[in-house]
């Protein structure tokens, strides 16, 4: 996508506007003394695109502006979208937009609510109620959509963060912005998609419907087989009372049940339950079989255990048939000793030796046992003795009951079980059809490729990062940091050095930037905002410096060269890019960059707010 600022206008309460202009493809450097109001600049932007709080100085700014505007191109649109001062720290609700860009002459007026605006806005970065965050946080809920502002942490390094050794992105303090980098990080640079993302909202939609229709199909399965335990006291029943064949098993029950049901007329029936008596001796009879082949078993185990015994016994025979010819020998020994011998490896090979009574045993054991079960299910649908009823109205009272029944277990099983076995088979191949990417392969890919970008900047620079130059980037995609790895090894160094971080700091932003920009993601704008990156040179307090030495020049120069390189290589890839810089630097340090565009320097009484605009 193409997005680049056009200009940052205020309007003062006296009436004056100061407007500061932004080009293109350039990296847009404003510099100057400190206290001159740089910094408010990143302040200002943020605040109007809709921050819920501020840090823009109250001081000489805020108390002198009514209202602060930006005027940015978005593809082949422009749009300037203002917000009225702050009163003190509490944000105002009143924005002004227009979708031509143009910038009133006198004040604006609200014209537009916050939400409104933001919808508006996002829907040119493609960022719409389909991109929700997936789980949530103590702040951040899960299914709640992502914010604009969630992806502009990716455009902003402030002085605050420049040189941090471990934190590479704004705003990480604030536990809304803490939570949003990790759940939109993928998505931010192409790791994720919205196909993806949906995908998987609509798998796990699946899943838990179908975690439920199991739910219910197994209590469905648990009443079913409730069901049929009280069909078979219902079929027990009207064979006591002779109403179906004493013999039938439970579907023929069921059918004759059903004509009992048709035809209620039907004569009832009168012979003896001789089946049941019959069933009953049969069952008698295999336990008995069952418990006589467990005892012959047992008495066989024993009886080979003797038999090992015995073999025990009869061991010195081999010793004494290795020593032959060592033993003085009698004349019936040859004879005495053979029998033996024999009695021995006979004895052997029958404890040793596969048997067929070893397994035949078992094998009948287990052939009763299983008809013993049959029978056992069989004499439990038999009555014990024909019943009659009272009268006839009993009787039928009885048939109305199970038709009752019948009718409503049809009812239930036919509607209840088809459908929801239908519903499941479905589901399953839906979610076969749902083969949403592999997230954790595409992670490693990009951080593989993140690693390679990165490389090449490092060997740009590597002269400016002295013994850290032939170094290797190592992106730590959990802390969302760049480290430095020694060359040939998974050592990951520590940087002492300022300086250093701030090197980083720019590789990481620069690469994510040129991946996003190959990827086409439209989420991330193709701009990025740098307060201050020669703060580590310059020093802090007492040991502030009032001119740069040699060394640190080259190495400011040499970050200058970075961003001037990033952007010839964007737009030789057909991209376009905006950098916005505020600098205490000179403009000598880039006059030979072409990429580099001095906007304003704030010295000798220009600002942000000049004196002369205060005093007029």
């Amino acid at each position: 996508m193409k997005f680049n600022f056009d200009n940052l206008i205020i309007w003062l309460k006296k009436g004056n506007i100061r407007t500061l202009k932004f080009l293109p493809n350039k990296v847009n450097i404003i510099t100057g003394n400190s206290n001159t109001g740089k910094t408010a600049i990143l302040d200002i932007i943020d605040y109007c695109l809709f921050a819920s709080r501020h840090k823009i100085s109250d001081s000489i700014i805020n108390e002198n502006v009514e209202w602060y505007g930006i005027r940015f191109s978005i593809n082949d649109k422009c749009y300037t979208v203002a917000r009225k001062a702050p009163f003190k720290t509490i944000v105002s609700p009143d924005y002004y937009f227009s979708s031509t860009g143009k910038i009133p002459e006198k004040f604006p007026h609200s014209n537009i609510t916050e939400s409104a605006l933001k919808t508006s806005l996002e829907t040119d970065f493609d960022i719409n109620h389909d991109i929700k965050i997936s789980y949530g946080g103590r702040v951040i809920k899960a299914n709640s959509r992502i914010s604009l502002r969630y992806f502009l942490l990716f455009n902003t390094i402030s002085q605050d963060i420049i040189t941090h050794s471990e934190e590479f992105f704004d705003k990480q303090k604030d536990e809304k912005y803490r939570e949003a980098l990790p759940r939109t990080f993928d998505l931010a640079v192409g790791i994720d998609n919205v196909e993806n993302i949906l995908k998987r909202e609509k798998r796990d939609e699946i899943e838990r419907e179908l975690r439920k229709l199991e739910r219910e199909d197994k209590k469905l399965n648990q009443k079913q087989d409730a069901f049929y335990t009280q069909l078979a006291e219902i079929v027990k029943t009207a064979k006591e009372f002779a109403l179906i064949p004493e013999n039938s098993n439970i579907d023929d029950a069921v059918s004759e049940l059903k004509k009992l049901i048709a035809q209620v007329d039907t004569a009832i029936r009168a012979d003896i339950p001789e089946k049941y008596d019959s069933v009953s001796q049969e069952i008698n009879i295999v336990i008995r079989k069952i418990r006589n082949l467990k005892r012959f078993s047992k008495e066989y185990k024993n009886y080979k255990e003797n038999l090992k015994d015995t073999s025990d016994s009869l061991k010195p025979i081999e010793f004494m048939v290795e020593k032959y010819s060592d033993i003085l020998k009698t004349s019936i020994y040859d004879e005495i000793i053979a029998s033996l011998k024999e009695d021995y490896i006979m004895i052997k090979k029958y404890i040793y030796g596969k048997n067929p009574m070893d397994s035949n045993i078992s094998d009948i054991i287990n052939r009763y046992e299983k008809r013993l079960e049959e029978l056992r299910g069989e004499i439990a649908l038999l009555p014990k003795e024909i019943k009659s009823f009272e009268n006839d109205k009993k009787k039928y009272m009885f048939i109305g009951e199970i038709k009752a029944k019948l009718s409503l277990y049809e009812k239930d099983q036919d509607k209840e079980d088809s459908s929801k076995s239908a519903k499941i088979e479905q589901l399953k191949n839906m979610l076969d059809d749902l083969d949403a990417e592999l997230v954790e392969n595409r992670r490693l890919l990009f951080i593989k490729a993140l690693d390679e970008t990165i490389q090449d900047y490092i060997n740009f620079t590597k002269s400016a990062l002295e013994n850290y130059g032939e170094y290797r980037a190592s992106f730590n995609y959990k802390d969302k940091s760049l480290q430095l790895r020694k060359p040939k090894t998974d050592f990951v160094e520590n940087i002492g050095s300022s300086s250093n971080h701030m090197f980083l700091h720019l590789f990481l932003f620069l690469g994510l930037h040129e991946i996003i920009a190959k990827r086409n993601i439209r989420y991330v704008p193709p701009f990025l905002i740098i307060d201050q990156f020669s703060r580590p040179y310059w020093g802090e307090g007492e040991s502030r410096k009032e001119k740069l030495d040699h060394l640190d020049i080259f190495k400011v120069k040499t970050a200058l060269k970075l961003m001037n390189y990033f952007i010839t290589c964007i737009s030789n890839s057909g991209k376009e890019f905006q950098m916005i810089v505020f600098e205490h630097i000179n403009h000598d340090l880039w006059d030979d960059l072409e990429n580099v565009h001095l906007v304003e320097e704030f010295r000798d009484g220009n600002a942000l707010i000049p004196l002369s605009m205060l005093s007029s």
